[in-house]
């Protein structure tokens, strides 16, 4: 058997079993040498839309990787599908009827997932890929802990992980490199006009956390964040052994971006977008321009002091806040780094990027 990985075709042979991730099209295959490999799907994230992206991701985060999967890997996983099926009718013959199914639930619902993901996006699209992508699989930390904390009480359970995820936090961004990668991730998502992460117009999501009961007896009223947007997607990874903890780009594609038709330049979107009382609607805009960015970067580092804050009184992490006064340079200093990244690299590629991709990298490469 062969491993499983983004560089070599999925076979059946090499498939041990699939397991379904968390909410929507995400599986985790599992090789018969324990490797591992992730598939996904989400609607308007197509094969192109991917490739299209490659370059700008590979400029911020190489450890980060998605590949359309084509034809032939889907005829393998129905393969593996079919195998399924006929291994569930023979328990389910040998078990008799009348008896409760041996087959788990859990295993039940993957494969029916699994069988409608494939139906509904693994049609082959332009540049003969499929809209399902295979990417590494990496164990990731995700300050998504504080929608479980916002309405809990100090002493409960949950806070205790939520003050370890807060302090791993704090450590990573703090280290030379952090706050400056997150800073190129912001970079990397609004070239492609990915919002999932971070919002560019300043409306971030309302959050419980930290809200004071309000002393007058009125209702709390959630903070609402400047930048940050969705706390899943802010992502820690450790990369390889001995390599430090570092945030990632991981779910940099943005099912609901603006800016998703690859065949048509940022100016033409633009000019068709609805959003004609602002017309800076390409997110990558507010970076470009020296001001915004700055305050963007300021933002960014505010919002991450609240979220990460010690309790009034209890100084539980005992260690300062994130990046201290210099965390707003930081991260200014890494968007600026990654949008130079991203120019080098699209540099590299003339001629062999997308119409959209090109009219973008126009736009960025004089900063």
């Amino acid at each position: 058997t062969m491993s499983l990985s983004i560089d070599q075709p999925i076979r059946y042979s090499d498939l041990l079993e699939i397991r379904h991730l968390k909410d929507g099209k995400i599986f985790l295959l599992k090789g018969k040498d324990g490797s591992n490999l992730v598939l996904k799907a989400e609607a308007n994230v197509t094969g192109d839309r991917i490739k299209a992206a490659a370059p700008v991701l590979k400029a911020i985060d190489p450890t980060v990787r998605m590949k359309p999967i084509d034809p032939s890997e889907i005829i393998e996983i129905e393969k593996f599908l079919k195998a399924w099926r006929k291994y569930v009718d023979f328990i389910e013959w040998a078990a008799g009827s009348g008896s409760n199914t041996p087959i788990a639930n859990a295993e039940e619902f993957c494969m029916s997932e699994l069988a409608s993901c494939i139906r509904q996006f693994g049609a082959v699209g332009p540049g003969g890929k499929t809209s399902i992508a295979k990417m590494s699989y990496v164990r990731m930390s995700t300050l998504g802990i504080v929608l479980d904390v916002e309405r809990a009480a100090l002493t409960d359970a949950s806070w205790t992980e939520a003050r370890e995820m807060f302090a791993k936090f704090i450590k990573a961004l703090n280290k030379s490199g952090g706050l400056e990668k997150l800073g190129q991730i912001m970079a990397g998502d609004f070239f492609i006009s990915n919002q999932d992460r971070f919002q560019s117009n300043g409306q971030g999501m309302g959050t419980m956390i930290h809200v004071q009961e309000p002393t007058d007896g009125k209702r709390k009223r959630s903070h609402v964040l400047k930048v940050l947007f969705n706390l899943n997607n802010i992502i820690l990874v450790k990369p390889a052994k001995g390599k430090k903890t570092r945030p990632s780009m991981l779910d940099y594609m943005d099912p609901n971006a603006m800016f998703s038709d690859i065949g048509q330049t940022v100016d033409a979107l633009e000019a068709a977008s609805v959003v004609k009382q602002d017309p800076k609607t390409w997110p990558m805009r507010v970076l470009i321009d020296r001001k915004e960015r700055s305050t963007i970067a300021k933002n960014l580092a505010d919002d991450l002091a609240y979220i990460l804050q010690p309790q009034p009184g209890n100084s539980f992490f005992g260690r300062g806040n994130v990046g201290g006064s210099g965390a707003a340079a930081r991260i200014e200093k890494g968007i600026l780094q990654g949008i130079r990244a991203i120019a080098k690299a699209l540099r590299a590629k003339q001629g062999r990027l997308s119409i959209h991709v090109q009219s973008c990298y126009e736009q960025i490469k004089g900063v």
